[in-house]
């Protein structure tokens, strides 16, 4: 990886968490917006706490030199759902709906930039 990649890569991963972190925070502190968002889905609490808890480690996972890789693809597998949650139930009202995703497009791109610390990803991709 060169050092341009790199630095990219670090970049994207700290766009992710400086929307994911946000958004985990609230999840797992009652916000009357999350509740509202999983009563919706019919998915509250339980699934507002087990997304939030999700979240939150994908952060985490991300910020971790040897575990960034798991966190693009914990964020993108998250996204992913709800991505899918905004096309079936709650639509794309708001531009904060449209967050999901910006969050995949940008967890696609560091799993490819970091393609190579996943042999079955690199042969996949290359």
């Amino acid at each position: 990886m060169t050092k341009s990649t790199h630095l990219l890569s670090w970049f994207l991963q700290l766009c992710i968490v400086a929307l994911l972190a946000p958004a985990a925070y609230f999840k797992l502190t009652d916000h009357p917006e999350s509740i509202e968002l999983f009563t919706d889905l019919d998915m509250e609490p339980t699934g507002r706490y087990v997304i939030g808890f999700l979240e939150a480690i994908a952060c985490l996972l991300l910020l971790i030199p040897q575990a960034i890789i798991h966190g693009a693809l914990l964020s993108l597998c998250v996204m992913m759902g709800a991505i899918i949650a905004h096309f079936t139930k709650l639509g794309f009202s708001e531009m904060f709906s449209f967050a999901p995703i910006l969050l995949v497009i940008l967890a696609a791109v560091i799993i490819f930039l970091r393609r190579s610390q996943i042999k079955s990803i690199a042969r996949m991709l290359d």
